[in-house]
């Protein structure tokens, strides 16, 4: 089965009260989730988890509150028979889904993107490219995160702790048994990494939300 990814606007959400939908989760969950200080971050949280549950419990053919979601050492969320990958930024939230490892990763285009930070973090090759496009002229700025999302899904997909060392264009062309592969929605960059013959060749928008 190909790796799918998923996004779902929280807009809607983001800015009240957790309370009615924390029933869902495990005790434990309600109280992680309760000790971020901000409404949105609470809610980021909370429908990354929401949406996975329900798209595992979609592919397994059961019941929503009988699929339990489990955090390993590090707290990394998991599921003993279906593989996936949770990201949230702003108003979104995406969930990777397969048979097998993947990674998602996404991020709005912002003021972030600089030159430095390329030269700091990024391999040379990364940076060259993303300086060229500065330098004419063209959308730096996302290509700079496109490399950011790839990397940190990659990261996702190997549970791997340093992304220095991921290249982007390796990733793309398939050199690892891994492969990365950017996608885009206005300003918002989505990365999915899985392998190779399982990536997913476009996202799905969940644009009427999720019923639960």
């Amino acid at each position: 089965m190909l790796t799918q990814v998923y996004l779902l606007d929280i807009s809607g959400h983001l800015n009240y009260p957790v309370t009615k939908y924390l029933d869902y989760l495990p005790v434990e969950r309600r109280e992680s989730i309760l000790k971020y200080k901000f409404l949105s971050d609470q809610n980021r949280t909370l429908w990354a988890e929401l949406l996975a549950k329900k798209l595992i419990a979609g592919l397994l053919n059961k019941n929503f509150q009988d699929i339990t979601i489990k955090r390993d050492s590090s707290g990394r969320p998991y599921h003993e028979n279906i593989c996936f990958s949770l990201s949230h930024c702003s108003n979104w939230v995406a969930c990777s889904i397969g048979n097998n490892i993947n990674g998602v990763d996404i991020e709005i285009i912002s003021h972030r993107a600089s030159l430095a930070v390329s030269k700091r973090f990024y391999l040379q090759n990364e940076h060259n490219t993303i300086k060229f496009l500065h330098d004419n002229g063209q959308d730096w700025e996302k290509k700079f995160f496109e490399y950011w999302t790839l990397k940190e899904s990659c990261l996702k997909c190997l549970n791997l702790n340093n992304w220095i060392e991921v290249d982007c264009e390796k990733l793309l062309s398939c050199k690892y048994e891994i492969s990365g592969r950017n996608f885009s929605l206005n300003d918002l960059v989505i990365a999915c990494c899985s392998k190779r013959d399982y990536l997913p060749s476009n996202i799905i928008i969940l644009e009427g939300g999720i019923n639960l």
